[in-house]
C-alpha cells in the first residue's frame, strides 16, 4: 500500500483519509447510476477506497517505477475488503470503453511471488486522470473496519515508530523554507535543457513536469505543508525534504538560516561491510546485530536452516547451521568498541555458507577498504592491479562505477551479474562478497537484503547520530535525508566528529564523509544540466513517451510552463 495515499489512524481513533485524484468526480459517477442512497454511499466509498490505491502524485510517483506506473492488485483481498460483486462492478465502471479512468496491464501473476492470496493484475489511471493533483476523502467506520481487518498481517513484526516523535518535532518546532534565489536556480535550469530541444513535444512535456515537480516541492515546503513518516519495511524516515533534488538542497532554510550537510561516502557498500561479518549475525541482545535490527530476516534465516538460534544465551554464544555433516560453534565477545572486530571473526562457514580462503582474504580486504577516503578510486584501482585488462582511470569511470553500485549490490540476474562490466570488476577484486551477495540473492530476494542495508543505516544514523546531537544540542535543528544530515552550519564539526567516531566504535570500519555548506550559485553546473539531458533525450517518440508518462503530470506541465513563462 501506498503509504502517502492512505493514512490509517484506527489505534488513535482518528478516522481513515484516503488520497483519490481530483480528476475523477465519483459522486457523478455514482449518481447517474440510479442506485438507492444506502448502495450508491457504499460503492462511492469503495471506489474512493480503489483509487487511492492507484492514484500518483509526486511524492509516489516512483513507487511502481519498475511496472511502468502499474500497481499489482490482489484480486482476493479486494473480494474480501469490497464484496465480490462490489469490486467487479467498480473495476467495469472505472474501465468503461467510452472514457476509462483506469487501464490493465493485462498480464496476471500468482501471488505466490507476492505478499497476498490469489492473483493479481496490474491498474493504473489512463493519462487522462492521471494529473498529479490530489483530495483527501475520510472513509465511514463500517468501511474502514472492513480494511483494516483485512489488511492486518500478524506475520509482521511490531513496529512503534514514538522513538522518533523527536525528529518529527523537528518538522513542527522549526520553520523550513528557501533562500528566494532557488527561483532563479530553477528557472535558469529549466531554460538550459529547453534550449537542447529541436521543437520535440514529447521532450518539452518532460522538462516542463521536471520544472513543476521541483516547483511543487519547494512550495509545499514554503506553505509549510509538511509530512514525514519513519516506514516500518526500511526504518528510514521519509518526508517532504527526502525528494529535494541534491542541487535543490543548499537553498534549504531553517527558521531563516542556511544548512549544511554531513554525507555518508560510499555508504551502501560501507554498511554491507558490517553486516557481512559474524559478530552482527551473532549479536543476542539489543543494539547493532542482525536480530535487533531485523528479527523477521533474522527467523527467515533460522527457518532455513542457515543458522540455528538454540545455542544463544546471555554470552552471546552461537551455533551455525551444519555444513556438510558439520557444524561448527564459536564464542563471541560481543565488543562493539572493538575496531578489529569485524575481521578478527570471520570463519569459513558464516551466514550458512562456506567460503574458501581466497574468498574469506576477499571480504576482510572489503572489510578494510578505504570507506573514509574513496572507496570507487581504490577498487577500479585494485582491479587494475589484478587483471590485464587495464581500464581507463578517470572521473567517468569513477563515477559509472559509482552509479552501477546498486546493480552490484541489488541485481539477482545471473546474465547481468556476468556482463555487467562494473559487477565483473567487483567480482574480480571480492570474490567472497560477491558470492555472499548472489546466496542473499537466493535465499531471501533482493529487497529484503536492501532494507537490511537500510535498516543498518536507518539504526545508526536515526538511532544513534541523529538521537545523540539532539540530546547533545536539543535546540538545533536536526533533519536527515537518509544517509545525510543536516544542521546549522556551525554545529557540523560536531556533528561530523560525532558520526566518525561513533560509527567506528560500533562497526569497526572507518567512515568517509562529505561536507557540504548552503546556498551554491544561482547558476546551476553544467554536470547537473548534463545529467537530467541524459534522462530526457530519449524520449523523443510517442513510443518512448508512453513509457514515462504515468510520472508525467499536466499539473506539472501547466505549473512548470507558467513558471518558465515568466521572466521576472
Amino acid at each position: 500500500m501506498n503509504e502517502n495515499n492512505i493514512q490509517i489512524n484506527k489505534m488513535n481513533n482518528k478516522p481513515m483519509r484516503v488520497q483519490i485524484p481530483t480528476s475523477v468526480n465519483v459522486k457523478e459517477l455514482v449518481r447517474g447510476l440510479n442506485l438507492s442512497r444506502t448502495r450508491s454511499e457504499s460503492i462511492k466509498n469503495k471506489m474512493y477506497y480503489f483509487l487511492s490505491l492507484l492514484v500518483l502524485t509526486n511524492d509516489n510517483y516512483n513507487l511502481n517505477e519498475k511496472s511502468e506506473g502499474y500497481r499489482n492488485i490482489s484480486s482476493v483481498l479486494m473480494r474480501k475488503i469490497m464484496g465480490r460483486k462490489d469490486y467487479y462492478f467498480i473495476i467495469k465502471l472505472l474501465s468503461y470503453p467510452l472514457d476509462p479512468t483506469i487501464e490493465s496491464k493485462r498480464s496476471w501473476r500468482s501471488s505466490n511471488n507476492g505478499s497476498r492470496d490469489g492473483f493479481c493484475i496490474g491498474y493504473r489511471l489512463t493519462q487522462k486522470y492521471n494529473t498529479g493533483e490530489v483530495e483527501y476523502k475520510t472513509l465511514p467506520d463500517k468501511t474502514q473496519n472492513r480494511i483494516i481487518k483485512h489488511l492486518k498481517d500478524d506475520s509482521k513484526e511490531p513496529f512503534d515508530d514514538d522513538k522518533y516523535q523527536f525528529l518529527y518535532n523537528q518538522f513542527k518546532t522549526h520553520t523550513l523554507s528557501f533562500d528566494p534565489s532557488v527561483y532563479a536556480y530553477i528557472r535558469s535550469f529549466g531554460h538550459s535543457l529547453l534550449s537542447r530541444i529541436n521543437d520535440n513535444e514529447y521532450q518539452t512535456s518532460m522538462v516542463l513536469n521536471l520544472i513543476g515537480r521541483w516547483l511543487y516541492y519547494v512550495e509545499r515546503i514554503e506553505n509549510q505543508d509538511l509530512w514525514y513518516k519513519v516506514s516500518p519495511d526500511n526504518h528510514r524516515l521519509n518526508s517532504s525534504i527526502t525528494h529535494l533534488k541534491k542541487n535543490l538542497r543548499p537553498f534549504l532554510l531553517c527558521d531563516g538560516k542556511s544548512m549544511g550537510m554531513i554525507d555518508i561516502s560510499a555508504s551502501q557498500p560501507y554498511f554491507l561491510s558490517s553486516v557481512i561479518s559474524n559478530n552482527f549475525l551473532a549479536g543476542n541482545s539489543g543494539g547493532f546485530n542482525l536480530r535487533s535490527i531485523y528479527p523477521d530476516l533474522f527467523n527467515v534465516l533460522v527457518s532455513k536452516g542457515c543458522i540455528s538460534s538454540t545455542s544463544m544465551d546471555s554470552s552471546n554464544s552461537f551455533e551455525y547451521a551444519s555444513y556438510s555433516g558439520c557444524s561448527m560453534h564459536t564464542d563471541f565477545n560481543n565488543n562493539s568498541g572493538s575496531s578489529t572486530g569485524l575481521i578478527q571473526y570471520s570463519y569459513s562457514f558464516m551466514w550458512g555458507l562456506y567460503f574458501e580462503e581466497y574468498e574469506l582474504e576477499s571480504i576482510k580486504r572489503y572489510q578494510a577498504s578505504p570507506f573514509e577516503d574513496d572507496f570507487y578510486s581504490y577498487l577500479i584501482k585494485s582491479s587494475q592491479c589484478i587483471s590485464d585488462n587495464v581500464i581507463d582511470f578517470n572521473p567517468v569511470t569513477r563515477q559509472k562505477l559509482k552509479d552501477n553500485i546498486m546493480y552490484i549490490l541489488f541485481d539477482s540476474n545471473g546474465k547481468h551479474r556476468n556482463n555487467n562490466e562494473y559487477i565483473k570488476m567487483f567480482q574480480r577484486v571480492y570474490p567472497g562478497v560477491d558470492k555472499w551477495i548472489c546466496y542473499l540473492h537466493t535465499h531471501i530476494g533482493s529487497d529484503k537484503f536492501a532494507y537490511l542495508l537500510q535498516r543498518t543505516e536507518s539504526y545508526l544514523v536515526l538511532d544513534l547520530i541523529t538521537r545523540e546531537f539532539h540530546e547533545k544540542f536539543p535546540v538545533q535543528p536536526i533533519f536527515t535525508i537518509h544517509d545525510a544530515v543536516y544542521t546549522y552550519e556551525e554545529y557540523l564539526p560536531d556533528l561530523k566528529q560525532l558520526l566518525l567516531e561513533r560509527f567506528y566504535e560500533i562497526t569497526g570500519v572507518r567512515v568517509g564523509v562529505k561536507t557540504t555548506f548552503g546556498k551554491s550559485s544561482t547558476e546551476p553546473k553544467p554536470e547537473d544540466i548534463d545529467k537530467e539531458w541524459l534522462k530526457i533525450k530519449p524520449i523523443s517518440t510517442l513510443k518512448s513517451y508512453q513509457k514515462k508518462n504515468y510520472s508525467v503530470f499536466s499539473s506539472n506541465i501547466e505549473r512548470g510552463s507558467r513558471f518558465l513563462s515568466n521572466n521576472a
